[in-house]
């Protein structure tokens, strides 16, 4: 799972790719503009843009371009019908990782998706193994012991990120920016929910709970369980 910003002002291409990553199990922000997208980027954390190269009020090359000069590392894809390679150049100048030419099929969209967020700065474990937890994050199986557990998607989400970050507490906040999409009503009671049906799903009776709450601190894994 990858928090994704997707940046595209034909509004049933931005929609086709939201929809390609959500079914990658990606947590998806989208806007139409340039202008949307610099506020987006300022304001969360994410672990892939995908950019239109043409976009009102701000271009995707000045949005990759801002993108960098923050110190961020993750990668960039540009959608562009432009296919010069000075066009290209360009772009790689300024820091992007990959380019996906106008019209394309979607499922190419994934595969390059795929690859860009398994280099080595990003994340590269496919099978997680926390406290008797196994979590295959290309299947989304999860298993305590050989006893399979099903997740609905907003619990995989969240089961993902806090075993990719063991024995750190994350706000309730913290963990809504990284696992809601802008658009959704994420609220800490939907969180507090969310947590209690991971809790009903894998705790085992009598030990401690996968899920550590403390007051003032957040959630984390509890590696002791």
């Amino acid at each position: 799972m990858a928090k994704i910003l997707v940046v595209e002002d034909d509004s049933m291409l931005r929609q086709l790719v939201k929809d390609t990553l959500q079914a990658e199990r990606h947590v998806v922000d989208e806007c139409e503009d340039g202008r949307s997208g610099m506020a987006f980027i300022d304001a969360g954390s994410y672990d892939l843009l995908v950019l239109d190269w043409e976009l009102p009020h701000k271009s995707g090359i000045e949005l990759c371009g801002h993108f960098r000069n923050q110190g961020e590392q993750a990668p960039v894809l540009f959608l562009t019908a432009r296919a010069s390679m000075d066009d290209k150049e360009r772009g790689f100048a300024v820091g992007a990782d990959d380019y996906l030419t106008k019209p394309f099929d979607v499922r190419e969209l994934a595969i390059r998706v795929r690859a860009l967020l398994k280099r080595p700065q990003q994340m590269t474990n496919d099978v997680l193994n926390i406290a008797g937890i196994q979590l295959d994050t290309n299947s989304g199986v999860v298993k305590r012991g050989d006893s399979l557990v099903r997740l609905q998607p907003r619990e995989l989400a969240l089961l993902e990120f806090l075993m990719r970050h063991p024995n750190t507490f994350f706000t309730a906040e913290s963990l809504m920016a990284r696992v809601w999409d802008t658009d959704s009503e994420a609220t800490e009671v939907a969180l507090r929910s969310c947590i209690t049906k991971m809790r009903r799903k894998m705790d085992v009776e009598g030990q401690p709970s996968f899920i550590e709450t403390s007051k003032g601190l957040g959630y984390r894994i509890n590696t002791k369980s």
